[in-house]
C-alpha cells in the first residue's frame, strides 16, 4: 500500500481591508466609488499577498436602518443590478493574473424581481471561484434581503476557503459544515457596530471557530458611521486573522486602511494534535440539532390538526 500524501505546510499572507463603505439607498454614486476603492486596495496588494477580504456590502454600503422602506429597497435593488452587472466584471479583471484572490462583499440580485441577496464573491485569477448567499437574517435585513440556503467552499490558489457574513459568525453549525468539507481558511466579512456585546462578539468568536474548525478564520469588519432610527452609531472595525490555533495573528484598529499578517501553515496541521475534534464527533447524537423548534412545525400532511 502507497503512504499517504501528505501536504505540505504553506504559509498563507493576507490582507484585510477595512472600508468606509458609501451607502448606495442614499448616494446614487456609491456603487462607483465603492468600486473604485476596493480596485484601488487590491491592487496595492495584488501581488504581495494571497488574499485581500473587504467587508460585508462593500460595494454596496449597508442598508437603511430606518425600519422598511419599499422605496428604499427599490433603489437597493437597482444598486444591486449595477454591482452585479458592472462592477463584478471590472474586478473580476482586477484579479486577472494577479496573485491575490479578492473576497468582497455585495448585494447580488435574486430571480425574482426587486428581490436581492447580502452576498461574498470570492475572485481568483479573473474568475468567480464561488458566490455565497447570507443564510442568516438578523432583524431588518430580513425586511430586504433574501436568505441563502447553502455553505459554500471556493477552491482557490489561495486554498480551500468558505465564505461567510456577519451573523452567520453566531451559528456553529455552519463552520462545522465548512470544516467537515475541508476548508483551511474561514472568512468572515461583517459590518458590526460599536456596541460592547458585539465587539464580544468579535473578538472571542473568531478564536472559537479556529479552534473549533481547525481553520484559519479572518473577521473583516466595516468603519465608519451609519444612522439607525435617528442615532448616529460607528462601526468599529477591530477586523483581526485569527491562525488554525486560536492565536490572534494581527488586529486592527477602527481607522480606515489595510492590515497585513502572515497564517503559519503548520498551524493547520498543529490544530488537531491535541483534541481531534473531527474524529471525535457524535453525529448520532445530534439529531435534536435538527429537529422542528415547535409542535406546529412537527405536524406531518397526513396527521390531523385538530
Amino acid at each position: 500500500m502507497p503512504e499517504p500524501l501528505t501536504r505540505p505546510p504553506r504559509d498563507l499572507v493576507v490582507a484585510l481591508a477595512q472600508i468606509q463603505a458609501r451607502q448606495a439607498w442614499a448616494d446614487e454614486d456609491a456603487v462607483e466609488a465603492n468600486t473604485k476603492t476596493v480596485r484601488s486596495l487590491f491592487e496595492m496588494h495584488a501581488d504581495e499577498t494571497d488574499l485581500v477580504v473587504f467587508p460585508e456590502l462593500a460595494l454596496t454600503g449597508y442598508i437603511p436602518l430606518k425600519g422598511y422602506d419599499q422605496r428604499r429597497k427599490r433603489t437597493l435593488s437597482a444598486a444591486a443590478e449595477v454591482a452585479a452587472g458592472s462592477s463584478l466584471p471590472e474586478l473580476l479583471e482586477a484579479t486577472r493574473g494577479r496573485r491575490a484572490v479578492m473576497v468582497v462583499g455585495l448585494m447580488e440580485p435574486a430571480a425574482m424581481r426587486q428581490e436581492f441577496y447580502n452576498s461574498v464573491a470570492v475572485l481568483d485569477d479573473g474568475k468567480v471561484a464561488a458566490v455565497y448567499r447570507k443564510i442568516h437574517l438578523p432583524v431588518e435585513e430580513n425586511h430586504y434581503f433574501t436568505p441563502g440556503d447553502e455553505v459554500v467552499l471556493a477552491e482557490t490558489r489561495a486554498g480551500l476557503i468558505a465564505p461567510m457574513i456577519c451573523y452567520d459568525l453566531l451559528f456553529p453549525e455552519v463552520t462545522r459544515i465548512a470544516a467537515l468539507g475541508g476548508a483551511e481558511v474561514i472568512v468572515m466579512v461583517s459590518n458590526w457596530l460599536d456596541i460592547a456585546h458585539l465587539r464580544r462578539l468579535g473578538e472571542v468568536l473568531p478564536v472559537a471557530r479556529a479552534l473549533e474548525s481547525h481553520a484559519h478564520v479572518l473577521f473583516v469588519n466595516g468603519v465608519g458611521d451609519l444612522e439607525a432610527r435617528g442615532h448616529q452609531f460607528t462601526l468599529y472595525g477591530g477586523s483581526r486573522a485569527v491562525s488554525a490555533t486560536g492565536d490572534v495573528v494581527i488586529e486592527a484598529d477602527g481607522s480606515e486602511g489595510v492590515v497585513v499578517a502572515t497564517l503559519p501553515g503548520t498551524d493547520l496541521d498543529a490544530a488537531s494534535e491535541v483534541f481531534p475534534v473531527m474524529r471525535d464527533r457524535r453525529p448520532s447524537v445530534y439529531q435534536p440539532l435538527i429537529a422542528p423548534v415547535s409542535d406546529f412545525a412537527s405536524l406531518s400532511a397526513d396527521e390531523p390538526d385538530g
